[in-house]
């Protein structure tokens, strides 16, 4: 009986040792990593920032899954749950990708034409510039043709960001651009009616 019950034993022994085993999800890590890191490149972080947060914590769960193993006994070791988190992390990556590159070109279409609009207000600025007096208000009218010409190279830069990809950053800075040439067109037509109010008076 005793034999029989020893026997058992190293049966199951045996069993544990060949079938215990576990081996490391070497490939289904790299694969994760990997679609981590397109869903990067694709502009994740900018353009799909909470797809992407949420993507990196599963990644770490994944990793730290992987870790707690190590702390096991070979024998009894199993990379299973750590294997579905990381195929996990794999169609999520893909998935933030996808979301990320969509996101992008719609911030492209949107920095595109906010530049235009920011360049069609700056030409009725210089249109209006044209019109400026020439009297008291000439010395206001310096300080607004300084400004101006800021505002042309804030639009070069903001061609130059659009031109990198950067189209967040492009369209926060032509809608500023925008938000100033309108107060600039203000302070011109400001100027021009106390200029007419002047000559009205003279004329009186």
């Amino acid at each position: 009986m005793k034999a029989i019950t020893l026997a058992a034993v190293l049966n199951v022994v045996s069993i544990l040792v060949v079938t215990g085993c576990a081996q490391l999800p070497a490939e289904q890590l790299e694969a994760a990593a990997k679609a981590v890191e397109a869903a990067k490149t694709a502009g994740a972080e900018d353009y799909a920032k909470e797809d992407y947060i949420k993507l990196e914590e599963q990644f770490s769960l994944a990793k730290d899954a992987l870790a707690k193993q190590e702390n096991v006994y070979s024998v009894f070791r199993s990379y299973t749950d750590a294997d579905d988190l990381l195929k996990q992390v794999v169609l999520s990556g893909q998935q933030v990708a996808v979301v990320a590159v969509q996101k992008k070109e719609a911030a492209k279409l949107a920095a595109m034409s906010t530049e235009k609009e920011a360049l069609q207000m700056m030409a009725s600025v210089k249109k209006l510039m044209s019109t400026a007096p020439n009297g008291k208000e000439r010395a206001a009218v310096a300080t607004i043709k300084e400004d101006v010409a800021g505002l042309e190279t804030s639009l070069n830069a903001v061609h130059q960001l659009i031109d990198k990809g950067d189209y967040l950053a492009a369209d926060t800075q032509s809608k500023a651009i925008k938000a100033k040439s309108a107060a600039i067109s203000e302070e011109l037509l400001d100027a021009i009616a106390k200029t007419k109010g002047r000559k009205n008076k003279t004329h009186a």
